[in-house]
């Protein structure tokens, strides 16, 4: 990055940038390094004449209002319920099974999942605690279902690393927490499996799954978000992709809502209103 800035810039005098300057640069490197590298550019940049303007070597940060280059719309693949049946079916490793089971009916994030201990699920009261988050937010209490609660005490009597302080999901000889690519190749073969081709990213599509399949289903918006770890709805938002979700119960309320009152009249004969009603009975002086 540094190398990029000084090829570019580098023959400017600190205080001399101005935005057009880097205006320039976005311009003319975006093609070469893309959107996110670019961007990332700049982002070091403002950095550095943030530091120079209190260091008084500078009067004013030329980047505060820099145009970052458009990032390319980043595409997720949202397992369809169908999907996730048969991709479910399909592992033969049954710790892969279960972390599949796990991502797609918690939405943990990866860390987290890595992170988990026995001592953080209780299949007493169906809870799974997250309790190691990269976030405040993060740290929170999940219900598990029944299926899932059930895999999961299946997988404890079948490892070998039953104890609470013991990894969750580990490798299977060492106890160590569990490799993402040994997951991503098992998840790979099972998409395969199941007909699905499409590129799914282990984490991101499956915890992007999860938050959208919660949202679909009713569940309330501070529900989602508590549950996703997030601090905000904004955030939230971001994993939301329910475009071509059919809402039939919400479409069944508002229905009930809108037309339970009986009508004893045709909707194009307006009735008179109390008001209206008050006014035609009572007589006007002569």
């Amino acid at each position: 990055m540094l190398r990029r800035l000084k090829d570019a810039l580098g023959h400017v005098p600190l205080a001399s940038i101005r935005p057009r300057h880097i205006a320039e640069y976005v311009a003319t490197t975006s093609a070469d390094y893309g959107a996110a590298t670019v961007s990332m550019d700049v982002s070091l940049l403002h950095a550095i004449f943030a530091s120079a303007k209190r260091e008084e070597l500078v009067e004013s940060n030329p980047a505060e209002r820099a145009e970052r280059p458009t990032l390319p719309r980043r595409r997720w693949r949202i397992l369809e319920p169908v999907e996730v049946t048969r991709v479910a079916k399909e592992p033969r490793d049954e710790q892969a099974r279960a972390v599949f089971l796990t991502l797609v009916l918690t939405g943990i994030r990866r860390s987290e999942l890595q992170a988990l201990r026995w001592r953080d699920v209780d299949l007493v009261e169906n809870v799974l605690h997250v309790r190691d988050s990269k976030t405040q937010e993060g740290i929170r209490a999940i219900a598990l279902p029944p299926k899932l609660a059930e895999e999961l005490w299946q997988h404890r009597r079948r490892t070998a690393f039953q104890g609470d302080d013991e990894f969750v999901f580990c490798h299977t000889k060492r106890g160590t927490a569990i490799r993402a690519e040994g997951f991503k190749g098992e998840l790979e073969k099972a998409l395969r499996k199941a007909g699905i081709h499409d590129r799914v990213r282990a984490f991101h599509d499956l915890r992007h799954t999860a938050i959208t399949a919660d949202a679909s289903v009713g569940s309330g918006a501070i529900a989602v978000m508590a549950k996703a770890g997030h601090r905000n709805m904004a955030t939230t938002r971001t994993y939301l992709h329910l475009a071509g979700t059919v809402f039939r119960d919400e479409a069944e309320r508002l229905e009930q809502r809108l037309l339970s009152t009986p009508v004893s009249t045709h909707l194009s004969e307006p009735q008179p209103t109390s008001d209206d009603g008050n006014r035609l009975n009572t007589r006007v002086p002569e």
